[in-house]
């Protein structure tokens, strides 16, 4: 007896309803597949724009506090140690074990400057490491880009009140220094602090501020595929002694918390639809024995055994698994692609890996739902059978 021959016949004569079948697992599949393939779009695109957050580890030289006490009266606390981090000892954060998780390594010197007659807020910044960091700034203007330039960008804080725009010339001096300095671009309103800051390149502000060789912190953006901010950020206390590393963990917890929201709505997602398709695999088949009493009890009758009748049961739900999986993917492919764009992920690509473990499991899913059908068959009394013939 071939069964391959014999479940063919049957699917190709009851091939209306086996392709309601064939439909649950793939609406099935295609859900699963959409899902994934979507939300590896939306964690790469999570992971572009956390670039928003700004830093996540801040690195500022390591500072002790006396407390100053007069009998019993506290006078408050002076703190003492280095004011400053050696710009040459930046390099050594590249070398620590967790360095591919290191995104931008951005160097920062803070100081007061007169403009005119009032005192201002002085950053000097790495302008390439600054602008990956700060990538959401909208600017009226142009970015720096030369960093010997005598170019600044200033706060909106700052333009607005003294009238000041892209183009103008401002006079910083300190200490006897006086620089003109030219407008680049005026930073819009942010609410932050740097509203309310004059920004230049870090050489510039080094000579200004009579700091060569030296910046006031680094921030620091982790990568955030599972970067581990807090270990990072004792190997850098340990590669650069005097300096205090901090991990800004409520920023990294609210990153991971949007991925981790998103990755179980999709595992939800997945087992209620592949729950779904195999409640309608098992649907459709049994409905399928119970047409075919007669056939299987003659088959019994003449010879057949139990295990050719699971088997047979087996070999019809794992071409459903198969057909269905298969044209689930490519449909679920195509869903993501419609999907993406209307979350504002980015565009998604197709994930071949998935072909085989959704065809696996979709077969997988025929032969559970085969299960209850083939008990069912079992139950068929041959004789009964030949004596309703």
């Amino acid at each position: 007896m071939r069964l391959h021959s014999v479940v063919l016949k049957d699917i190709f004569r009851r091939k209306n309803k086996l392709a309601i079948a064939v439909l649950g697992v793939i609406v099935a599949t295609s859900a699963i597949v959409a899902v994934v393939t979507t939300f590896s779009a939306a964690t790469e695109s999570l992971y572009d724009e956390s670039a928003s957050f700004g830093a996540n580890i801040i690195v500022r030289p390591q500072t002790d506090s006396i407390p100053l006490i007069a009998g019993s009266t506290s006078l408050g606390s002076i703190s003492t140690g280095e004011n400053y981090i050696a710009q040459s000892d930046i390099p050594r954060i590249y070398n620590i074990e967790n360095n591919a998780n290191l995104a931008v390594v951005a160097p920062r010197l803070y100081g007061i400057a007169e403009l005119g007659k009032e005192n201002v807020i002085v950053m000097g910044v790495d302008l390439e490491q600054e602008k990956i960091l700060k990538s959401w700034w909208n600017i009226k203007g142009e970015w720096l880009s030369d960093p010997e330039a005598m170019e600044v960008l200033l706060g909106q804080d700052i333009a607005t009140p003294l009238g000041l725009t892209t183009g103008s010339i401002v006079v910083l001096e300190k200490n006897s220094i006086a620089m003109n300095l030219e407008i680049k671009g005026i930073i819009e309103s942010t609410g932050g602090e740097e509203d309310g800051y004059i920004i230049m390149p870090l050489s510039i502000s080094q000579k200004l501020l009579d700091r060569e060789g030296k910046v006031s912190s680094i921030e620091i953006r982790a990568l955030c595929n599972d970067c581990p901010v807090s270990e990072m950020s004792r190997q850098i206390e340990e590669i650069l002694p005097g300096v205090e590393a901090r991990a800004m963990s409520q920023i990294v917890q609210s990153e991971m918390a949007m991925i981790e929201h998103t990755r179980t709505s999709a595992m939800a997602v997945s087992l209620i639809t592949l729950l779904v398709s195999t409640l309608t695999v098992a649907s459709t088949m049994l409905a399928s024995v119970n047409e075919k009493i007669r056939e299987i009890g003659i088959m019994r009758a003449i010879g057949a055994s139990d295990h050719q009748v699971i088997k047979m049961l087996f070999i019809e739900g794992a071409l459903i698994g198969i057909i269905g999986g298969s044209i689930g993917f490519i449909t679920g492919t195509l869903v993501s692609y419609s999907i993406a764009p209307l979350l504002s992920f980015a565009e998604p690509a197709p994930m071949w890996e998935l072909l085989s473990l959704v065809s696996g499991m979709s077969v997988i899913v025929g032969l559970v739902a085969s299960i209850l059908p083939a008990k069912r068959a079992l139950k068929i009394d041959p004789a009964e059978v030949l004596r309703s013939v």
